[in-house]
């Protein structure tokens, strides 16, 4: 059984042997939970919020062309997806 102690602003070291046996290294994170009166800490992987992504020139060109509809003004925001629906409802019987 390891003992740790709680450091100033609540640090703690985690044994060396508790680190290599779990692969945990600097700079890793750890999700903390409570069960049955336990911290039990968890080894997490984080992902990037936005990948790298390659775009054809096709790609490239709509993105292009839909920056420049945001920047001009061209887009419409809704409150969710239901004022999305109807209004997609409207300018199709409005071309009628």
């Amino acid at each position: 059984m390891a003992i740790v102690k709680v450091r100033d602003r609540a640090q703690i070291t985690l044994p060396a042997d508790i680190r290599d046996e779990l692969g945990i290294e600097e700079g890793d994170f750890l999700e903390a939970v409570v069960e049955d009166r336990r911290v039990v800490l968890v080894p997490q992987k984080l992902v990037p919020k936005f990948e790298e992504v390659e775009l054809s020139d096709e790609g490239e060109r709509m993105l292009d062309e839909a920056e420049a509809d945001v920047a001009a003004g061209r887009v419409r925001e809704y409150a969710g997806v239901e004022d999305l629906i109807a209004d997609l409802h409207n300018n199709a019987t409005a071309g009628d």
